[in-house]
């Protein structure tokens, strides 16, 4: 089979894996976890991929067919996987709004530099989103999946990256950072400028998917109900102060969560010095961390209330379910350690036997965490 009909009967088969029912109950899991409830029936959780979602830069046919793939091995297992489409991330797309080129060298995908000096940043254009630019091609994937899977795959919002890191592609980070005191009104400019592109590319893809999107890239592989609000990367946040953060970085985290209903943040590196500020962010709804623990982001003072999307090991899991009941807190746990190695189609039974066992021991240790609530949706402390 070839084309529309080999996705079609991928396509059967992820349906018969994931029966309705065992989509709503998943469902149901990941929102009582974003309104701080306690879960219906255990603590939801998910599995690491078994390709790259991020540094993978692929044609709209590979990215369907490898996640389709990757839907089929998750069907077989019993995590809160919900089959559905990530585009993928191209640090380019919102500098290329403004006229920048992609720059690619081998699998190294970045940005043209458009700003030498602060005079720059009152030339640039205005954004464009028509033929021949990133957005264009990302909006054209995912019309391009909606089509070819008859809508029958929800499909995600892309990795375009955070106003502060755009910046720092179109400019360089240290003239960038400086200009908040060298020249704090175009510094303000810019973010403001960015900020505005940001959301408008945001509103762009939740108006093409419609009820087919799903507003999250943090983690590619999750799923957040609607109403949640907005994802954002901002990498940088391991280079500035709890101070820096607030004056000049805030205000462009609030106004995406006013636009768009709320914000998770993303991190890569250990950001926990500017954890507790962003945590009182207005509008902030969670964290997503790249680098740190959950025992990490535990010590660097966590809000409870606070939805935290992190890896787990799965080795470590009754030390990871014992930080939640301590602290009290939201975790959107993606388990790294479930899958054999090597690629799937080399796979023996015995190493699905095995899978199978991992499974069973992070279910068992999901249902026990689920009935540890304190009756106001938190685990117990």
């Amino acid at each position: 089979m070839h084309g529309k009909d080999a996705i079609h009967h991928k396509l059967d088969a992820v349906d018969d894996l994931f029966p309705p029912e065992r989509l709503a109950r998943s469902r149901a899991r990941w929102s009582a976890l974003w309104r701080g409830e306690r879960p219906p029936d255990r603590y939801p959780f998910v599995y690491m991929p078994t390709f790259n979602y991020y540094d993978d830069v692929d044609t709209p046919e590979r990215r369907l067919d490898k996640t389709l793939d990757e839907c089929l091995l998750h069907g077989r297992l019993h995590d809160d996987f919900i089959p559905s489409v990530f585009p993928g991330c191209r640090q380019a797309t919102i500098p290329n709004l403004f006229g920048a080129r992609e720059i690619v060298m081998e699998n190294d995908y970045a940005a043209e530099k458009l700003i030498r000096d602060p005079a720059d940043i009152d030339r640039l254009p205005e954004p464009a989103t028509g033929p021949g630019t990133l957005a264009r091609d990302w909006l054209d994937m995912q019309a391009w999946f909606v089509e070819a899977t008859d809508g029958r795959l929800p499909v995600h919002v892309v990795d375009m990256q955070g106003p502060a890191d755009v910046c720092g592609n179109l400019w360089s980070y240290d003239a960038f950072l400086m200009a908040a005191y060298e020249d704090p009104e175009r510094f303000h400019r810019l973010m403001g400028r960015v900020t505005d592109a940001f959301v408008m590319f945001w509103k762009l893809q939740a108006d093409l998917l419609g009820d087919l999107f799903v507003g999250t890239h943090l983690f590619g592989w999750d799923w957040v109900p609607s109403g949640v609000g907005a994802t954002v990367s901002a990498d940088s946040l391991v280079m500035i102060s709890p101070d820096f953060y607030r004056e000049f970085y805030q205000p462009y985290i609030e106004r995406i969560a006013r636009d768009l209903g709320g914000v998770t943040v993303h991190s890569c590196g250990n950001f926990g010095a500017v954890l507790p500020a962003l945590c009182a962010t207005p509008g902030l709804r969670g964290v997503n961390a790249g680098q740190m623990t959950l025992d990490d982001l535990a010590k660097a003072g966590i809000a409870p209330r606070k939805v935290i999307s992190c890896g787990c090991d799965l080795n470590h899991l009754e030390a990871i379910g014992a930080t939640i009941r301590e602290h009290g807190l939201l975790v959107d746990a993606s388990i790294h350690g479930i899958w054999p190695q090597g690629p799937a189609t080399a796979w023996s039974a015995a190493d699905w036997d095995e899978a199978r066992r991992r499974d069973e021991r992070v279910e068992r240790w999901a249902s026990e965490l689920g009935i540890c609530g304190d009756g106001q949706g938190l685990p117990t402390r």
